[in-house]
């Protein structure tokens, strides 16, 4: 019979008494993180845009004490995985406007990756890189996202936060279970969310601009056919950049699998 290898070896999980396999706590600790950072956010983003008009009155109750506030709220939200950063987003716009809004929510771009990614690895620990270890696709994936320059490292995790789609809190997950470098991967995730927090907060601040006091009330105003206008074209201009970042990411990941 065959000896394990090394990694083999190092991957086996120690049998409990009754003769079972015993799970790495850690790693189901982490599946049960992943399943709540994919159902909670698109509750509560619901939740904050049905509020939007409310919230942003307080906010403007003072300007400068609601942007940090808005600022450590999104950030620790956003980490924790219990707000979605598109609605953030629109909150920023509608709020403090294109400029202000967009700087406001890269900084709790920022500040969320940090206190995702720490959560990630004190929740998961080794576990997850073992898990890596002993999936041969996924070793292909994580070779190609840290085992070149940190250029193409930089890269990789800027299209991973590109497209739309790409969820924010599991990519934390991932990114801090992986071995990445933690300030590289904080640098990244800016230059990966600008494009679309760009759009959402003008599209935002527009909608903001137009005087209506919520989302509600500028359906009332400008009409259904005007409000889902503007959020197909926000949407469609958002899928554009995705498209071209999921090809691009495409492209790296081959390239950096086969190398």
């Amino acid at each position: 019979m065959p000896e394990p290898t090394p990694s083999e070896d190092r991957l086996q999980t120690p049998e409990t008494p009754g003769g079972g396999a015993k799970r790495d706590p850690r790693l189901v600790a982490s599946g049960l993180l992943g399943l709540v950072w994919v159902t909670a956010p698109p509750i509560a983003g619901t939740y904050l845009l049905v509020k939007i008009g409310a919230i942003g009155d307080l906010l403007r109750q003072d300007l400068s004490l609601g942007f940090w506030a808005y600022v450590a709220v999104f950030a620790v939200s956003a980490g924790l995985g219990i707000l979605p950063t598109y609605a953030q987003a629109i909150l920023g716009g509608w709020v403090f406007g294109m400029w202000a809004g967009l700087g406001g929510a890269l900084m709790g771009f920022i500040g969320g990756a940090a206190i995702g990614m720490l959560f990630s690895r004190l929740v998961a620990g080794p576990s997850v890189e073992r898990w890596i270890d002993g999936n041969p696709r996924s070793r292909t994936v994580r070779r190609a996202l840290i085992g070149g320059t940190s250029a193409r490292t930089f890269g990789i995790i800027a299209l991973v936060r590109l497209p739309p789609n790409s969820p924010f809190a599991i990519t934390n997950l991932a990114l801090g279970t992986t071995g990445v470098s933690f300030w590289l991967a904080l640098a990244a995730t800016a230059v990966g969310m600008m494009p679309r927090t760009a759009i959402a907060c003008f599209f935002a601040s527009h909608a903001a601009g137009t005087g209506a006091e919520d989302i509600q009330a500028l359906i009332k105003d400008q009409g259904w056919v005007a409000v889902v206008v503007g959020f197909v074209v926000m949407a469609a201009c958002v899928a554009v950049i995705g498209s071209v970042a999921k090809r691009a990411l495409d492209r790296m990941t081959v390239e950096g699998g086969a190398a």
